[in-house]
């Protein structure tokens, strides 16, 4: 007896090919036939009269390292018809570190085999599955704390043996977030040893560069250098053009990408179809001040050297136009009045000032340097170009709960919309047809990060499987109302159990960590 029957479906496999007419069957976790099923019997039949049967959705890029501790039912990427996520981005992973360094953060572990066993023993439940990356800035941080300085040969030995371990542990590789400390402290020596030992276990490098905007094309060249020397493959996180006075340049920066690939750099990328971003306001800080940290950042705006950080702000936001392009998502729950207010707003009609630097700098002082931002810096046409090219979707998201209670701030709505709104782009827009929609966020994520058994419809496979109408499938969060599911997405099955049914989410939590082995 099969546990599962999806009947009537038009199933797109996730490698590219045209769909096909058949039925799915699904027993203990796997897909066991696909084709014409009729008066085949199952435990439960799921009807996918006109509608997509898909392998299920991988976010290429997410940062759900410990979001789904808090709410295990990642309802955020749920309602996408995302199955799994790829998490620890951006440098930052909760793990490794020397034992010395570990803090007071319970979730602060030596290692991605201590992560997991934290998350066993204190008996967590995920309903996606994650495949993590160790994250350069926590391995840094690590051993060598939040100094501002080249590692010295005994510290990259150390940093090269921690991740060592986390790839013999089934960790899928190494973020880098180098425009971030103290990730924006290391040279190319240190990355290309690290990405060394990345290729040694045939593992991916990702990496939010160090520059997204005037100093792209140096940028790139520093991540083809670490592909080059080391052999690895390396992965260009939420490819974008943040800064105005770059805005056109997409085909140029595509072309640099595509001509390292021929020249034999295995380099690929991932991006979300906004044309806003998200992060800390501690972004806009010049990078000396950051050595040591969020703590020596304050130390500096409450000393001598504040109007020096002050001036470095102002080279963002040196008019009411640029501070209108600042939201703010996430006080750090220390100032609350200023969630969904732009930094225009809260200088002028809050702190009465119309020096908009200065008023960062206040409010970095009053949040602690916890302030998350939403920043219009893409432009839409730039952000279209790189979607039409051979891209993943990556939300650059959380796993996050449906009640807006529960979330508390107002988020980038890439969390909540980031695959769907592909989708939606991809008809819409013409971007590319469905069968080529579904390849980038299933097939060719799962080869690129070399996910086995997950990505493809086939016999043999883990049932991982997502039923959505290819016309409906599109997002409702916004800017200002974030906190709201994705519509479109019927049925989803994750590791072989019902997690979506008609349209609302079950009590199922089927998600687990998934190792590279």
């Amino acid at each position: 007896m099969r546990d599962i029957l999806i009947r009537n479906g038009t199933v797109i496999d996730g490698t590219g090919a045209p769909g096909f007419r058949a039925d799915v069957a699904v027993r203990d976790g796997k897909i066991t036939e696909i084709g014409d099923l009729r008066g085949a019997a199952a435990d439960t039949v799921l009807d996918a009269e006109g509608l997509t049967v898909a392998p299920g959705f991988i976010d290429a890029h997410a940062h759900s390292d410990v979001s789904f501790l808090k709410d295990d039912s990642g309802a955020s990427k749920l309602y996408q018809g995302i199955t799994a996520e790829i998490s620890g981005n951006c440098g930052s992973s909760p793990f490794p570190a020397l034992p010395e360094r570990l803090t007071g953060d319970p979730w602060r572990c030596a290692s991605f085999d201590d992560f997991v066993r934290r998350f066993d023993a204190g008996g967590y439940r995920m309903a996606v599955h994650q495949a993590m990356l160790t994250g350069h800035g926590s391995l840094r941080q690590g051993v060598v704390g939040e100094e501002g300085r080249a590692v010295t040969d005994r510290e990259l030995e150390q940093m090269k043996a921690l991740l060592r371990r986390d790839l013999l542990s089934g960790a899928w590789g190494l973020s880098l977030g180098l425009e971030y400390a103290p990730g924006c402290f290391a040279d190319q020596r240190e990355l290309n040893a690290l990405g060394g030992v990345v290729r040694e276990f045939g593992g991916i490098v990702t990496c939010h560069m160090r520059s997204e905007g005037l100093r792209i094309d140096q940028a790139i060249d520093e991540l083809l250098e670490v592909g080059r020397f080391s052999g690895a493959h390396v992965h260009i996180s939420h490819l974008k053009l943040d800064n105005y006075r770059v805005h056109g340049r997409a085909p140029q920066v595509w072309a640099r990408i595509a001509a390292a690939e021929r020249a034999g750099v295995h380099v690929t990328a991932d991006m979300y179809p906004y044309a806003a971003s998200c992060t800390t306001l501690t972004i806009r800080c010049p990078k000396w001040s950051l050595d040591g940290g969020d703590e020596a950042l304050l130390m500096h705006l409450r000393g001598a050297r504040r109007q020096e950080v002050i001036e470095g702000i102002r080279a963002h936001y040196n008019s009411a136009e640029r501070a209108e392009t600042c939201l703010f998502s996430d006080d750090g729950g220390l100032w609350p009045g200023i969630v969904g207010k732009t930094l225009q707003y809260v200088a002028e009609e809050m702190l009465h000032t119309s020096d908009y630097a200065e008023a960062a700098a206040e409010i970095l002082l009053r949040t602690k340097a916890r302030v998350w931002c939403i920043f219009f810096v893409m432009s839409e046409q730039d952000m279209l170009y790189f979607l039409s090219q051979d891209v993943n979707i990556g939300s650059d998201g959380w796993a996050l709960s449906a009640d807006p209670a529960k979330v508390g701030t107002k988020p980038h709505p890439r969390s909540y919309g980031a695959v769907a709104e592909f989708f939606r782009l991809a008809r819409e827009a013409d971007i590319c047809p469905p069968e080529e929609a579904v390849r980038r966020v299933t097939g060719s994520v799962a080869e690129r990060f070399g996910l086995r058994g997950k990505g493809r419809l086939a016999v043999g496979a883990d049932a991982d499987i997502t039923v959505f109408d290819p016309l409906t499938i599109a997002p409702r969060a916004t800017y200002l109302d974030p906190v709201r599911t994705a519509v479109g997405v019927r049925h989803v099955l994750v590791g072989g159990g019902i997690a979506l049914k008609d349209g609302e989410q079950t009590d199922y939590r089927g998600g687990r960590f998934l190792r590279k082995r």
